[in-house]
């Protein structure tokens, strides 16, 4: 990338020369017209786009091409991620912890703790009725209180745990997410629904119960996990560049910036 910013000005920041990364670029629209400019790549296996630039400009200093071709700000998120890294991405996106402020009559108070009804969480801390270091499942009132079920079936049905007074370290807790991530059986890590012959066509969840025209048989469920599998391996497909016309899109690239 450094050979990328050489084309950039530079400005003063904080009394120093700088190159001003602010500056964004695209195509000319004269190329983009141009039938041939793009070419399908699929990512293969862990590839990362300096090893696509080598691969196919046989110049990892031409990575930015590779941005360029698919409108790549971040290359950390927009870019398919490798199965370890997926999986502490999605983790971290789904985490939630709540910190009980209160406890009364079994309803516990977390503003804005951000759980739906059979959420499962683990809890840690003191609280009369229930035990630290269990699973149990949510029962939301609001955004800001929900109380506590043994299990999924008592906090769909609304059958909720008795609870008694706190003791005096925090009431933590955590969305368990082994089995949020993963449960065919918790309504709430559902994200959709999918159209059985068109794939694209796509309609909520509560769509899918309530509405009396949907015939259920015609769509399929479509959960957190399974969805971001799909997102992270359609980035696995992207453009390039075509080789033929890399020195054409240098050239614009540093009459642009130099105008």
């Amino acid at each position: 990338m450094a050979k990328y910013f050489r084309y950039f000005p530079t400005i003063v920041y904080d009394d120093q020369r700088v190159t001003d990364i602010t500056r964004r670029v695209k195509i000319n629209d004269t190329l983009l017209n141009d039938p041939y400019l793009f070419l399908p790549y699929t990512v293969n296996n862990d590839d990362r786009p300096e090893d696509v630039a080598y691969y196919y400009y046989g110049d990892v200093n031409k990575v930015w091409m590779v941005y360029l071709a698919n409108n790549i700000v971040d290359p950390y998120t927009q870019w398919v991620l490798k199965n370890e890294d997926f999986e502490k991405t999605i983790r971290k996106k789904y985490a939630i912890r709540a910190l009980a402020e209160s406890v009364t009559d079994s309803v516990i108070t977390s503003t804005g703790h951000g759980f739906k009804t059979t959420d499962p969480v683990v809890f840690t801390g003191s609280i009369a009725g229930i035990t630290s270091g269990t699973r149990y499942y949510v029962i939301r009132i609001d955004n800001d209180t929900f109380k506590l079920a043994s299990s999924i079936a008592n906090a769909r049905s609304g059958t909720a745990i008795t609870l008694g007074a706190a003791g005096d370290v925090d009431q933590v807790f955590d969305r368990y997410l082994d089995e949020f991530l993963t449960s065919t059986n918790i309504d709430t890590n559902i994200v959709h629904c999918q159209n059985n012959v068109d794939q694209e066509t796509l309609i909520t969840y509560d769509t899918y119960l309530l509405d009396p025209n949907i015939i259920q048989s015609q769509w399929t469920i479509v959960r957190v996990y399974e969805h971001e599998i799909e997102l992270n391996e359609n980035r696995r497909v992207i453009w390039l560049i075509n080789k033929d016309y890399a020195s054409q899109v240098e050239a614009d690239l540093a009459k642009v910036l130099n105008a």
